[in-house]
């Protein structure tokens, strides 16, 4: 990529990544607010769900005020540079897909959760996107997509629950597939799955020898659905 080219995509579409810029700063508090509030409705202790992140009690570390907003600004230029007809609509869902994915790593990534509240309105995204014909599959394959995912690997965890006693995969996890199923179908996140499978491990045993984990640490699934998702669908 040549720096003319660079300048010229940052000049035609300087509305998107400016606006890019603008909800990644949001991303960060955000990704604190939310599981907040949804764990007091719950009435759920907060130091009770922590993740590799350390919690909600921990302060927010300084790099990710710098690399959210970068990386969210990147994803909606490149929204904008590839977006299909129509432009507008098309760019405007892939850039919000973008920024819903990186909130979610960042919730999971603190807390080992993934939210009703962006999982649930993501999925009705995607079936809004397919009714208005923005994505390329028709609303009945969304549909179903959606539901093969649900089944196939709410199944799945159903049967190693059963043989290991302990769950295989989160309700969140699986929600957050199907909804990804929405956009993208059964196959395409047959292959997000695959890929997040190998990123979670390599990154875990990563995470382990040069962080270390607490007793109570859980290692959080949808961090590596997200990386593989972007990596895959934009």
């Amino acid at each position: 990529m040549s720096l003319s080219f660079l300048l010229r995509v940052l000049w035609e579409h300087w509305p998107w990544w400016l606006a890019g810029a603008g909800v990644g700063l949001w991303l960060v508090p955000l990704a604190r607010i939310v599981p907040r509030r949804v764990l007091q409705r719950a009435q759920a202790p907060l130091h009770e769900w922590r993740g590799p992140g350390g919690g909600l009690e921990q302060p927010v570390p300084l790099a990710r005020r710098i690399w959210v907003p970068a990386a969210n600004t990147g994803l909606w230029a490149y929204a904008a540079v590839t977006a299909g007809q129509p432009v507008f609509w098309s760019a405007l869902l892939a850039a919000g897909l973008a920024s819903a994915l990186v909130l979610l790593a960042l919730i999971d990534w603190d807390t080992t959760l993934l939210p009703d509240w962006i999982v649930l309105p993501l999925g009705v995204a995607g079936l809004v996107g397919s009714y208005v014909g923005v994505i390329q599959h028709s609303l009945i394959a969304s549909v179903a997509s959606a539901f093969v995912v649900l089944g196939l690997l709410g199944g799945l965890a159903w049967v190693f629950r059963r043989i290991r006693g302990v769950s295989g995969i989160g309700g969140g996890d699986i929600k957050l597939l199907a909804a990804l199923a929405t956009w993208w179908g059964v196959l395409d996140v047959l292959h997000v799955i695959l890929g997040a499978s190998i990123i979670t491990l390599v990154w875990y045993f990563v995470w382990r020898r040069f962080k270390g984990l607490g007793p109570q640490d859980e290692w959080p699934f949808g961090p590596a659905i997200v990386v593989a998702a972007l990596v895959w669908g934009l």
